[in-house]
């Protein structure tokens, strides 16, 4: 996928895309500097990590914590799908779109994060990975945010998925 498609497909100005990329913000995989003329073609996991940094920054947050989001996502998704086999066909930064369930990532005060889905074979709803501080593996077990944004990957991977 193209840049310019990225942008259409996600309804965000292009201009934002090329921004974020100028920042240096970019998926594993991706030139810093592509020649002269050249195209960006991005593969589908490359496309969906950096359609969450673009919803992010799109919902007001900055550019660096949106990347430290799709980090902790690609991370987290992949451990909980892969490690846990609790939905071994999701994996988004694979390029499997397909999910029978809901996949969240909530950022909380800007400052925590977690993994939030319904794919976890034991609990009936959704369940919420334990808090994090954001950018860290560090555990926040006291936090209690106020205001939490919710990321939904499930909505995301469907629009990616057309």
């Amino acid at each position: 996928m193209r840049v310019g498609e990225l942008a259409k497909q996600l309804q965000v100005p292009y201009r934002d895309v090329r921004y974020v990329l100028e920042q240096g913000v970019l998926p594993a995989g991706v030139e810093q500097n592509p020649g002269r003329g050249e195209h960006r073609d991005l593969d589908p996991s490359q496309s969906f990590w950096l359609a969450i940094v673009l919803m992010l920054k799109r919902n007001g947050v900055r550019v660096p914590d949106a990347q430290r989001v799709a980090d902790f996502a690609r991370e987290g998704v992949r451990g909980v799908t892969q490690n846990l086999n609790w939905e071994y066909p999701f994996n988004p930064f694979a390029g499997q779109f397909e999910t029978e369930n809901q996949w969240y990532v909530d950022i909380g005060d800007m400052k925590y994060i977690r993994l939030v889905t319904t794919a976890n074979p034991s609990v009936e709803g959704l369940y919420a990975f334990p808090w994090s501080v954001i950018g860290t593996r560090k555990a926040a077990n006291d936090a209690v945010p106020v205001v939490t944004l919710r990321l939904d990957l499930t909505g995301l991977a469907r629009m990616m998925a057309t």
